[in-house]
């Protein structure tokens, strides 16, 4: 059985960031990231067959060229990655692709599936199949039951599909227990020097390190994607990976892939020991919360390679943090941006406008906090009402939605919640703002940018600034799919 794996970007629309919980373009650090869920799935596709896979941020192919290199390999089955707020664009690929390959199985999977459920796929025709939740065993299973031609989709769990009373769904797939036993992405089938890292132009990629989150946060869809409860690899997989990466492919810098890095200090101790008695020479960074910091740790991190740590920060204001139940304070925040800089690992703070209680006053506040901060970098969102999440049900319930298009539940977007103190647009205003006036400071500018970019990664920091301020905000928007014939961001 041949399966062809396809990121559907086309030539001339914007690369889409589309792996798990993180979906926004490329054009925010305008770095893509390799697909490493693709890979996997390519990875075990390959057990019983031939595979292709194209990751269109990076192909840059015409839809006329996606279907002429589709057709060369004439797949059984098509697997289409797709991201939330590219989720018109995407199914506007997989349409024509059904009207090219009508004989073709199409699957997708992606956050979209998860969130929606049986009316993702009845709102998509052109698709055979979704998988709901993290998408490996659901997909292998599927595999099993496709190739043996016994039709028996009612025994995979996890999985959306189609019979004769319509659209059908067993139930939730257990999460995978022993993530240790899936395969490494097939990173043979990336077109690995075309991820690079925009301060430094190296080529790097994705390890994960472990899934899910315990911490109850009302805006975040990894519980609903990934569940509460957090699954490690052993540090012998990681340690495993990262060897392929440098030594097959000379990959030398990372960005360990989790939510909470240092959630499990003993886990994070042993693997930096590992990285440092083998003697591997190579960076990375990571995310993780102010309050799991200390200096012992954060010394043997930097040892170890690591160089910039990523803090969900949100906002400025405690009541906030406390309404988003971010079960973290002010004060920590400040000791955790202090503690990285005493180990001299960089820090990028990532901050959320628009979350319940936010005012005009309560914004501009959480500005103040930003520069005050001394942080590296910073990332600036508008917090989005996702489905299945406690903020979604929220703004659902007292009616603060302001869109129902799908395109527009992008964070690296423009609000669309209007919660009553606030309006969307000011929301969105403040968001630009607070990039605005971190990175617009001719000190910063001057001390920062100057000293650690070359010239040539200056013009990413110009595509950067254009992508924040655009002269209208349509221009950031994601080309709707009628039209259709991303150191590290969160």
């Amino acid at each position: 059985m041949k399966t062809y794996f396809l990121n559907p970007t086309l030539s001339g629309r914007t690369p889409y960031i589309r792996e798990g919980r993180c979906m926004q373009k490329t054009s925010s650090w305008a770095t893509p990231w390799p697909p490493i869920t693709l890979g996997v799935l390519a990875a075990i596709a390959r057990e019983i067959g031939p595979v292709r896979l194209v990751d269109g941020n990076v192909a840059t192919m015409s839809l006329k060229e996606l279907l002429k290199d589709i057709s060369a390999i004439d797949p059984d089955l098509i697997v289409v990655n797709t991201g939330f707020p590219s989720i018109e664009d995407d199914m506007a690929v997989a349409a024509k692709i059904r009207e090219n390959f009508p004989e073709a199985k199409i699957l997708a999977f992606g956050v979209y599936f998860t969130l929606l459920g049986k009316k993702a796929l009845e709102r998509h025709p052109q698709l055979d199949f979704g998988i709901v939740g993290e998408p490996e065993e659901v997909f292998r299973k599927f595999l099993t039951v496709l190739e043996s031609g016994s039709r028996r989709y009612n025994q995979v769990a996890g999985l959306l599909y189609k019979d004769t009373s319509g659209i059908e769904f067993t139930v939730a797939h257990p999460y995978v227990e022993n993530i240790d036993q899936l395969p490494f992405p097939a990173r043979d089938l990336f077109q690995n020097d075309h991820y690079r890292l925009p301060h430094n132009n190296k080529v790097f990629t994705l390890i994960n390190v472990a899934r899910g989150c315990p911490y109850p946060c009302i805006y975040c869809i990894v519980p609903p994607y990934y569940g509460s409860r957090v699954r490690k690899h052993s540090v012998a997989y990681v340690m495993e990976e990262i060897k392929e990466c440098l030594f097959r492919y000379g990959i030398e810098e990372f960005l360990f892939w989790e939510e909470v890095f240092t959630l499990d200090r003993k886990f994070a101790f042993a693997l930096c020991e590992a990285i440092l008695k083998n003697e591997l020479s190579i960076r990375w960074a990571a995310t993780t919360r102010v309050g799991l910091l200390d200096q012992d740790l954060l010394r043997i991190m930097k040892r170890a390679g690591c160089y910039l740590l990523g803090l969900g920060i949100e906002s400025g204001n405690q009541e906030i943090l406390d309404g988003a139940k971010k079960k973290q304070t002010v004060a920590e925040i400040k000791k955790a941006v202090q503690t990285c800089k005493k180990a001299r690992i960089q820090t990028m703070g990532h901050f959320i406008f628009g979350l319940p209680g936010e005012t005009r006053e309560t914004a501009q506040k959480t500005i103040d906090f930003m520069l005050s901060l001394g942080l590296d970098y910073m990332q600036s969102y508008c917090a989005v009402p996702y489905p299945k999440t406690e903020f979604g049900e929220m703004a659902a319930k007292h009616g603060w939605i302001r869109s129902n298009q799908w395109s527009e539940y992008d964070f690296g977007g423009h609000s669309i919640v209007d919660n009553g103190t606030i309006t969307p647009e000011e929301v969105t205003r403040f968001r630009e703002k607070a990039f605005r006036d971190f990175y617009f400071r001719p000190s910063y500018f001057f001390n920062h940018v100057l000293k650690n970019f070359p010239l040539k990664q200056l013009l990413k920091i110009l595509r950067f600034a254009q992508w924040m301020h655009p002269k209208k905000q349509k221009d950031r928007e994601m080309p709707h799919g009628s039209q259709c014939c991303h150191p590290m961001s969160e």
